[in-house]
């Protein structure tokens, strides 16, 4: 079966086909993504459903012979596509754990994996830009957003001092918002509700930082970590993160925080 023979198109749920295709599954309404083959049958559907806020749910269902060659992992491509032309900021899927983790969903539970796209980066940088006005005037961004990792940038034009060097102060707050960054994505992916704050924090500056600012956090934050937030306590996290000038390997400065979790009241 050569994949590249396969036609994607929509369906919607009151389809037909499509409900002959699905007789052995529940039909959801909506707007299904479906694969047929050269002749012209259906041998994938898959849909996002139960839009709710910025999060969705993504279902599969793939004929027996079609497994295994890449049909899933295609479908699940065009899906997010779909998923980031509407704005979704976290994906949620349930079934086979190694499908949806070689995908790049982490596990949040023993059936459940979450996956967070593009407009989550650009929904945290726009409440950054909004609520810290400085951070949009640094040219702050976010470079990668992986669920261990958070990388950060900023221009090195508006922060410069006298000696044509970043601002030790642009330094520091570089460094809380991307350790605050991590944090952040940490309990959208878990789907809890807390306000993160910095509790302490002290930074070691190294050498000058005079090109390309890069900021990086790299920190497995498990599930069980946060589960105390549903009995409304408080959770503490010490993360390090460091600073690079551009593409180098050594650090220029690191920064040791202690963020704290605070649950919303009862």
């Amino acid at each position: 079966m050569n994949i590249d023979e396969l036609t994607w198109e929509h369906q919607s749920s009151e389809s037909l086909k499509l409900c002959q295709f699905m007789v052995n599954h529940e039909v959801k309404i909506g707007d299904y993504l479906v694969a047929t083959n050269i002749n012209n049958q259906i041998v994938a559907a898959g849909l996002l459903y139960n839009h709710l806020g910025n999060s969705c749910n993504i279902e599969l269902a793939i004929e027996v012979a079609y497994r295994l060659v890449g049909v899933g992992r295609e479908m699940v491509k065009r899906l997010i596509h779909d998923a980031d032309e509407c704005g979704i900021e976290r994906l949620i899927a349930k079934g086979d754990n190694d499908f949806w983790l070689k995908l790049g969903f982490q596990a949040i539970s023993d059936h459940e994996h979450v996956c967070l796209l593009d407009a989550s980066k650009l929904a945290l940088e726009q409440t950054w830009h909004q609520g810290i006005p400085m951070t949009e005037y640094m040219g702050l961004f976010i470079s990668r957003a992986e669920y261990n990792l958070v990388e950060t940038q900023t221009d090195i034009t508006p922060n410069i001092n006298v000696h044509q060097t970043m601002f030790a102060g642009a330094i520091y707050s570089q460094a809380v918002l991307t350790g605050w960054g991590l944090v952040h994505f940490a309990l959208q992916r878990s789907g809890l509700i807390g306000s993160v704050v910095l509790a302490d924090g002290n930074i070691k500056y190294r050498q000058p930082l005079s090109m390309k600012p890069r900021a990086v956090v790299h920190h497995d934050i498990d599930q069980e970590v946060l589960l105390p937030l549903l009995e409304h306590k408080k959770v503490s996290l010490n993360l390090e993160v460091k600073m690079f000038c551009g593409s180098q390997s050594k650090s220029v400065a690191t920064f040791i925080g202690r963020y704290v979790i605070i649950p919303p009241k009862k």
